[in-house]
């Protein structure tokens, strides 16, 4: 002080003020800090006996957490509906789309169902959720203990990406451990009836998910005899077969080549076996954009153990813009020119994909499929036994397949429980894919058993053997699947129709390549 004093002096100042000011300014500065060493070691304190989980949204542990504490928090401690900071969304929370309430939700009253009918337009109701805002705290009672749950958004080259921070006071983690194999089970008890689709992203070379779509059962698969029973049995048999080729020393993978006409069921035969099996898809377009040896390998590396693999049109894998139909010889339909110019930077070669079908680093455990409409085209280092493994053939529609799908649209009673009522229309009955509807003007008529078969005889009866594709019938079918007599006495002239339109389909394709060739000369 004494220094201060001589120096301030000679300025003629106020020492007595200045120094108080400076004690103030020391005093302060001792006190706040002192103030943030205590909050900082208290902290420290305190959090030395918080227990604390990380989730990513790129996992799916996430998706349980969200889904369950969501569920949890619609019950008994309604935290997230009591949230004073919130955002509103129409999109579905977690990755498998469920339609999981939580407090708050706003939904607007049932509508009468004549009022539905008038209404004349196709859109769904859409449900506003109410979520917890990122960077916001909330806290919920599970099990005896307190668990702090936070909510965080980063943002990444591709979009954001949420996490989720669930903190709680706990000696041990088993509490935490509890918690996620409980929110692992309801989880995958409200999903059990659906099917996760991912698709591979050739810019990052990683996993992206597509979606989750409805189970669909195997009795809406109408094949040949003992087709589907044959390749449910081997899928089976091969997932509960990892020990024994272990032991074998035998790569434990399995390979299948679904070919034949397009619109023949190729696809929707894989989405009900993963139904079936409890399997995700992962899809792989050779085709796509920016498809090298690399990103198929880092994709191929990435494929988790336990799933289906689905090649789509392996035929098109080294090719642009060919023609699907049987006359084609594989080669690009565009002049060579247009072709080079349409190059997209897809530099995957065939041995690149069958190094990363069956090389050393390529993933075990998988079910691949692989679906093509022309199998001639196939190299038959690609189609040999050992990378695919069982062929399956696909045909246009037979009389048996005909009589079959007719069965599946048009539902039956035993003729046993029959009555001298008129057919009637039951509240809760099952379409062709097994899921519930509600009664309405539109809804199938339920015939006799005997009736139904008497219909189904005629109607394959008049569906030639082998012309019409799958797919064909089944959009007949739905055009009329309210109309089941109507449907049996029209089929035979939709029959001349589609004739017709294949005619000139082709007529005008020829003129159209008639033409091309022609410019090119």
């Amino acid at each position: 002080m004494e220094a201060v004093k001589g120096f301030l002096a000679p300025l003629g100042l106020n020492t007595s003020s200045i120094q108080d000011t400076l004690k103030l300014v020391v005093i302060g500065g001792t006190v706040e800090t002192a103030r943030r060493a205590s909050i900082s070691a208290w902290n420290g304190f305190v959090d030395s006996f918080y227990l604390t989980a990380h989730f990513s949204q790129e996992d799916y542990p996430y998706d349980w957490q969200v889904h369950f504490v969501t569920a949890f928090s619609s019950g008994s401690q309604p935290a997230w509906g009591r949230s004073r900071e919130f955002e509103i969304t129409t999109r579905s929370v977690g990755r498998n789309q469920l339609n999981q309430s939580t407090t708050g939700d706003l939904d607007e009253e049932e509508m009468d169902e004549e009022d539905e009918h008038e209404l004349g337009h196709g859109r769904r109701k859409r449900k506003v959720t109410f979520l917890p805002s990122p960077d916001t705290t909330h806290t919920i009672f599970y099990r005896g203990h307190w668990l702090k749950i936070t909510r965080t958004r980063r943002y990444q080259d591709y979009g954001h990406c949420s996490a989720l921070k669930i903190s709680v006071v706990a000696r041990n983690n088993d509490i935490l451990k509890r918690l996620v194999l409980e929110a692992k089970r309801e989880y995958e008890k409200d999903a059990e009836h659906r099917v996760h689709i991912f698709m591979a992203d050739t810019t990052y070379a990683c996993w992206r998910w597509n979606g989750a779509r409805q189970k669909r059962p195997m009795s809406s698969i109408v094949l040949e005899p003992s087709v589907k029973e044959m390749l449910l049995a081997d899928c089976r048999d091969f997932l509960r077969s990892e020990d024994c080729r272990i032991w074998q020393g035998i790569p434990f993978r399995r390979g299948y080549l679904l070919h034949g006409v397009p619109g023949s069921g190729k696809t929707s035969l894989i989405h009900s076996l993963a139904g079936e099996l409890g399997l995700d898809i992962y899809v792989v377009s050779l085709s796509s954009k920016g498809m090298s040896d690399n990103t198929l390998s880092t994709l191929m590396g990435n494929v988790p153990s336990r799933c289906i693999l689905l090649l789509e049109d392996l035929d098109a894998a080294f090719t642009r813009g060919i023609s699907r139909d049987s006359t084609s010889t594989g080669a690009p339909t565009v002049p060579t020119k247009a072709a080079a110019e349409a190059n997209d930077g897809s530099t995957l070669s065939l041995s690149g994909l069958l190094n990363s079908l069956d090389g050393v680093a390529a993933a075990e455990g998988r079910l691949l499929f692989a679906t093509t409409n022309h199998i001639e085209r196939l190299d038959p280092a690609l189609s040999r036994p050992g990378r695919m493994d069982v062929w399956i053939n696909f045909t246009n529609a037979t009389k048996w397949q005909a009589e079959g799908l007719f069965k599946c649209f048009f539902p039956s009673r035993p003729s046993a429980s029959s009555s001298n009522e008129a057919p009637s229309v039951d509240d809760s009955q099952q379409d062709a894919f097994g899921s519930k509807r509600k009664a309405s003007a539109h809804a199938v008529p339920i015939l006799e058993e005997a009736e139904i078969a008497l219909l189904a005889k005629r109607f394959a009866d008049a569906i030639p053997e082998g012309e019409m594709s799958v797919a064909g019938l089944q959009g007949y079918l739905l055009k009329n699947k309210t109309r089941p007599w109507e449907c049996v006495e029209e089929v035979g002239e939709w029959v001349l129709q589609e004739r017709e339109a294949r005619a000139r389909m082709k007529r005008e394709k020829e003129e159209r390549e008639a033409k091309e060739r022609k410019e090119v000369n």
